[in-house]
């Protein structure tokens, strides 16, 4: 199992049980005690654990400011990612343009978007999901300017801003690191003011978030859930929360994915 593999697991894990000693962690998924203080020590450092005694916690505020590396957010919840972007995919109709926001369930959209063979126009801020969709010859890629963020594939800055503010698309994809009962949120003013205007620019823009990012919050807010044409999240979201967001003027589309 590769590194991000294992430490996505882990938090998965501590997600689930809200604690956990390293041995049951290792048995769990079956690897040595060894390499699992390895991850978790990788993990406490990065600030995204606590150490206990004999294990670890996830820690209390994450989603504030911190960030997980893109390999590991990737591998966390893959199969929610990759069910929420094939129902967002199949919103996309032959001719249409379609902003793609950067991030790991986008780039789940853009997959399958790929995949399912029809012509569309896209725009995107993330230089990963340009390769993704360069590889079908009926989609015509488009890509911001900007400059790339440290240690993502991330395009941000004043030209990305300007390439999005220009643009009058059909749909939009976003993705937020938090989503609360009113509104989503991310990490940097950069990134929310971006997603702010990518919003903006869509007759249609459509949150995709998983169900562990529902009733989070983080850094910056961008926009308000009654602002959204859809929300796609998985079945693991509690009844009570989607009722609170439809309430708050959200449409919420539940994709079905296993325990």
């Amino acid at each position: 199992m590769l590194p991000a593999l294992r430490r996505a697991r882990i938090i998965e894990l501590l997600r689930r049980d809200g604690a956990a000693g390293l041995k049951e962690m290792s048995e769990a998924l079956k690897v040595s005690v060894s390499t699992l203080r390895r991850d978790v020590d990788y993990l406490c450092d990065q600030g995204h654990l606590e150490r206990t005694h004999g294990g670890a916690v996830l820690k209390a505020g994450l989603r504030a400011g911190i960030e997980l590396e893109r390999e590991i957010a990737s591998e966390l919840d893959s199969g929610a990612k990759a069910a929420i972007g094939l129902r967002a995919a199949g919103l996309i109709q032959p001719g249409q343009t379609v902003i793609i926001d950067s991030g790991t369930t986008t780039a789940a959209a853009a997959r399958a978007a790929r995949d399912r063979g029809v012509p569309f126009t896209a725009m995107t801020n993330d230089v990963s999901i340009a390769a993704i969709l360069s590889e079908s010859t009926l989609v015509q890629v488009q890509v911001t300017g900007g400059t790339i963020r440290p240690g993502t594939s991330t395009l941000l800055g004043a030209d990305a801003l300007h390439s999005v503010r220009r643009l009058r698309a059909d749909l939009a994809f976003v993705g937020a690191h938090a989503l609360s009962e009113h509104e989503m949120s991310d990490t940097s003013i950069e990134l929310a003011e971006l997603k702010r205007d990518i919003m903006a620019a869509a007759d249609r823009p459509v949150l995709l978030a998983d169900s562990s990012k529902v009733f989070t919050r983080a850094f910056c807010s961008f926009g308000r859930v009654d602002e959204l044409h859809l929300l796609i999240t998985d079945s693991r979201v509690q009844r009570e929360q989607v009722d609170t967001l439809s309430a708050n003027g959200a449409r919420v589309d539940v994709v079905a994915v296993g325990a």
